[in-house]
């Protein structure tokens, strides 16, 4: 018997056997694995599940998609995939069979249930353990990145369910007379989920028994405020009767409530005894006089819980020897103060002898002098004004006596360094010091460091509703997080937009979100009453020497999303190592952020602040024509190590700056799939030069577009496309036909690569004209070839000849070897499907003896793949599967992925052809597997006709149509001529 499977939907979405993780895949997939399983082993029509999936925007595709995500969900949870026993179908739909506790939902609601029966019994701590097992389960918000409204749906409950018995748990612990231990836990509680009553009374009734009468009467007066605020209504009647019953002093309520239950009957049946006296109402002592400078707790704090925690717990350790030191830091707006003071005033309670407070200013140009600071808290502390003394160093001494024995809590806030701060410290373990700055303190002493980064997207969202109100973000929830993401998730812009919203009920959070699109405006927009990014920015900024702030304004435009130390160096014409000096005081400055050692990169809206600031234009232009310089010497390297049979030189102008020692074709893509957004960046920089820029800045970024062109499977080429496009455009307005025609052929050639064949013919044929009255032949050579290419596609095979042996000729007259083998290899294949196969056979073998001279993996890989087509169409099928093979070797040693898909389906065909379908159903399998992975929507199609074939072959007529309705729907799509033999497949099977 197999191992018992289990799956999980209280966070992410995971399936397990025994102790092996099985595969869940793509979001869609595990929609459909959670409408079944959430079903509770009833069957769901085809129907419900697309609905459970897609909702009302679901596409045509979407019976066909639903049949792939079972298959290959089958796959995944079927031992013996033959006899399915888990995943079976039924009529139109399917249903899932798994034992009802192999559901961690079930498993909770039993725990539930159990834990109910055994409060019932009065088994106290069984009940208690159980409750606690069974919020547990819990790990993360459910069904995470699960989309479709049946998944939402479900969200939103169990989400209610896990509150719930957050609740119970809560109830218990009172019950059981632990109202100190659960005040922590259910201040939380409250202050994250804010419109709920039953917990601002569990929070009153444990404040009051630990005699905190005065507490408890806050949070009634919190709660009133905030259910006012947010639902225009007061506290309801059971909140409202606990705050009487706080006021009068209750003493019953300070008893645990398992024991209250008799004490009403007792008194109903004895008669009244009036000289009895009533018993008095507990009272806390009187505290004594002591500071209490912290300024209010935030109400709508949100996020930061772990930090909070941690600090805390540093904070009040009873087990420390010496003085705890908790530093907050982070950038401007990140929200130091906020959490130093959450964490303050959760701590508070374990320092008897009172807080604290200091800002010192060490954000501006005038910081506190830390005399000053330590007279202001010694006169807090009762010295009198003619007491203090004079020198700082002796007013140090007397703080820490007076404070030698007492516990007081101390907020530094805005330390600007560690020699402000050190004077202002206390001696004594009993104290604790909470510190904030923008930059890490080092050199002092701390016990616990909390490196503030921007909110998650949740936390943003969560923070943007505890202000604007929950029924408007959940009206515009998609604007919500657009708004927060221009806000770069940076806390005090998003309270500044969220105060804005707040104050005009009547705009939508659209409207908000369209005064952040323009990146130059943003700063502007984001300022409400007192609260301003920018003051939060200048105040660092204005900080900064001469040369820091130059750097800091000068690298703006080409830091998106950022850049290399290499690259900043050639932009600010600094060596390397005057650059990493410079760029980590900005560093340290909180200006600028190191995510790895030698990549730096702004903040969305410190880049934005430093776009305001703006720099001379001259300075600019030659900034901007360094890094193009530096980035497209990387291109050029990278280049000749992916088309190794030419020199560089043939294609692309050298740059007058060394780049990048690239030795390999692994260093190459290396260098190009961490550089591409920096490249891209830069190119579409170039494209928006103003007309009278130096020329040589346009072309120096076509051809650094050029340089990454061979890389389209390594890269997003879509995004490398536009940003051609946009040159295109530039270089046509300036009469420019080198940089237009290089910017038009990567245009066509991104089309091509994703079957646009429309529009990849308009935009080759726009190159080549351009490239003709440029005199660019090299360029136009390039673009014959993808001409030759789109007609192949298109079954014209004459013409894909005719341009072919065009390409094949420039590339002769120009000594292009490698790009004269490419191209007589896409000839060979278009002169094959027009039945020339012994001719094809030749080229192929000619140019595999030419392709292996020079090492040049990706020819080697083609020449193989088109040589096994060849010996297919020959009938010499035995040598056809050896050249096939021959040809994934190379793949898998070179990683050429998508070459590597199509030899696989070709393979399929061929071992279908010699009567082994169990072999060519596994190498179809896994063609599409890498397509879909790729997103090769053109070899998709074709591994799901072999797939069909073979399927046919295998005698699974079902499964066979569901693949060739899918490949037909795809070769539709596209606009490809395969559509028809898929077609005809369907006819075969539907008959």
């Amino acid at each position: 018997m197999g191992a018992e499977i289990r799956f999980s939907v209280l966070g992410a979405v995971r399936a397990h056997r025994g102790e092996t993780v099985l595969a869940t895949r793509s979001p869609q997939q595990q929609a459909l694995l959670t409408a079944l399983l959430l079903r509770s082993g009833r069957a769901a029509s085809a129907h419900d599940l697309i609905a459970a999936i897609w909702g009302e925007d679901a596409p045509d595709s979407a019976l066909a998609s639903l049949r792939t995500y079972a298959w290959r969900l089958r796959q995944t949870l079927e031992e013996d995939r033959a006899a399915p026993k888990i995943l079976v179908s039924l009529r139109d739909g399917y249903q899932l069979h798994v034992p009802p506790l192999a559901l961690d939902v079930h498993r909770a609601e039993k725990l539930a249930a159990d834990a109910a029966q055994a409060r019932a019994v009065g088994e106290d701590d069984e009940c208690g353990r159980l409750l606690t097992e069974a919020v547990d389960l819990w790990q993360g918000e459910p069904l995470a990145g699960v989309p479709g409204p049946f998944a939402e749906q479900q969200r939103s409950r169990l989400t209610e369910m896990r509150l719930g018995l957050i609740e119970e748990r809560f109830e218990h612990d009172l019950e059981q007379g632990r109202h100190t231990f659960v005040i922590p836990d259910l201040t939380a509680y409250t202050q994250e989920h804010p419109l709920q009553e039953r917990p601002y009374g569990f929070l009153m009734r444990a404040l009051y028994a630990s005699g905190r009468q005065a507490d408890a009467l806050a949070v009634f007066t919190r709660a009133r405020h905030v259910l006012a605020e947010e639902l225009g209504v007061d506290p309801g009647p059971e909140l409202t009767a606990l705050h009487e019953r706080v006021l009068g002093g209750d003493p019953l309520l300070s008893v645990p409530t398992q024991r209250r239950a008799t004490a009403p009957a007792r008194a109903e049946a004895r008669e009244p005894d009036d000289t009895a006296a009533p018993t008095p109402a507990p009272t806390a002592p009187p505290a004594p006089l002591r500071p209490a400078q912290l300024p209010a707790d935030t109400p709508d704090f949100t996020g930061r819980s772990d930090a909070v925690q941690r600090l805390c717990q540093v904070l009040t350790n009873p087990e420390r020897t010496s003085l705890p030191v908790a530093s907050v830091t982070g950038m401007g707006g990140i929200g130091k103060t906020t959490l130093a003071l959450r964490v303050a005033h959760r701590a508070k309670q374990d320092f008897a002898d009172g807080q604290l407070y200091a800002d010192l200013r060490g954000n501006g140009l005038d910081p506190a002098d830390p005399g000053t600071v330590l007279g202001s808290l010694l006169t807090a502390l009762g010295v009198p004004g003619h007491g203090l003394p004079n020198a700082t160093e002796d007013r140090a001494r007397l703080f820490r006596s007076l404070l030698d024995g007492r516990r007081i809590l101390l907020l530094l806030d805005n330390a600007r360094d560690p020699a402000q701060v050190r004077p202002l410290l206390p001696g004594s373990a009993e104290c604790a010091v909470i510190i904030t700055s923008r930059a890490r303190l080092v050199g002092l002493s701390t016990s616990a460091q909390a490196d503030l980064d921007v909110f998650a997207t949740g936390e943003a969202i969560a923070l943007l509703t505890a202000i604007v109100g929950e029924h408007r973000v959940a009206e515009e929830p998609e604007a919500a997080v657009e708004l927060v993401t221009a806000c770069g998730h940076l806390p005090l812009a998003v309270r500044i937009v969220a105060a804005r919203l707040s104050a005009r009920p009547r705009w939508k959070v659209e409207t908000m979100t369209g005064r952040l699109a323009d990146e130059r405006r943003r700063i502007g927009e984001l300022r409400a009453g007192d609260l301003a990014v920018a003051a939060a920015f200048e105040l660092g900024y204005h900080q900064l020497t001469e040369e820091q702030a130059r750097a800091f304004r000068l690298l703006a435009p080409m830091t998106q999303p950022g850049i290399g130390l290499a690259a900043a160096a050639a932009a600010l014409d600094l060596d390397e190592d005057d650059a990493e000096d410079l760029l980590e005081s900005l560093v340290d400055a909180a200006m600028l952020e190191a995510p790895v050692p030698g990549r730096y990169r702004y903040h969305n809206l410190v880049r934005a602040f430093a776009l305001q600031l703006g720099e001379d234009a001259g300075a600019s232009a030659l900034a901007l024509a360094r890094f193009l310089d530096f980035l497209l010497a990387g291109g050029c390297s990278a280049f000749q190590q992916m088309v190794p049979g030419d020199p560089v030189g043939v294609f692309l102008a050298a740059s007058p700056v060394p780049g990048p020692l690239l030795t390999d074709l692994a260093d190459a893509r290396a260098w190009v799939t961490t550089e591409f957004d920096c490249v891209s960046n830069a190119v579409m920089l170039a494209a928006r030069a103003p007309a009278g820029s130096d020329p040589r800045i346009l072309r120096a970024a076509t051809d650094l577009v050029i340089a990454l062109s061979p890389f389209g499977k390594d890269i997003p080429y879509g995004q490398l496309a536009a940003a051609a496009r946009t040159v295109a455009e530039a270089a046509a307005l300036r009469g420019d036909d080198h940089a237009a025609g290089r910017a038009r052929f990567v245009c066509g050639n991104a089309a091509l690569q994703n079957t646009r064949l429309e529009e990849a013919e308009e935009q080759s044929r726009l190159a080549a004209e351009a490239c003709q009255r440029a005199g660019d032949t090299v360029i136009l050579r390039q673009t014959l070839n993808d001409r030759g290419l789109i007609a192949q596609f298109q079954h014209r095979y004459e013409d894909a000849v005719r341009y072919y042996d065009q390409a094949i000729g420039l590339a002769r007259e120009l000594g292009q070897r490698s790009g004269e083998l490419a191209t007589m290899l896409n000839a060979a294949q278009a002169r094959l499907r027009s039945g020339r196969a012994e001719e094809a056979l030749l080229v192929c073998e000619e140019a595999l003896v030419a392709l292996q001279a020079v090492s040049d993996h990706h020819g080697i890989a083609y020449a193989l793949c088109v040589q096994g087509l060849a010996l297919h169409e020959l009938g010499r099928h035995a040598d056809a599967v050896s050249s096939y093979t021959r040809c994934l070797d190379v793949c898998a040693a070179a990683s050429i992925r998508g070459q590597e898909a199509q030899a696989r389906f070709r393979l399929s065909d061929t071992l279908r052809a010699m009567g082994r379908a169990d072999e060519a159903l596994i190498q179809a399998g896994r063609a599409l597997f890498l397509c879909e992975e790729l997103g090769s929507e053109r070899d998709q199609g074709h591994s799901l006709l072999a797939l069909g074939r073979t399927l046919c072959d295998l005698g699974d007529q079902e499964a066979a149509l569901a693949r060739a309705r899918q490949a037909y729907a795809v070769f539709t799509r596209l606009g490809l001529p395969e559509a028809t033999q898929a077609k005809e497949l369907m006819a075969a099977l539907e008959g």
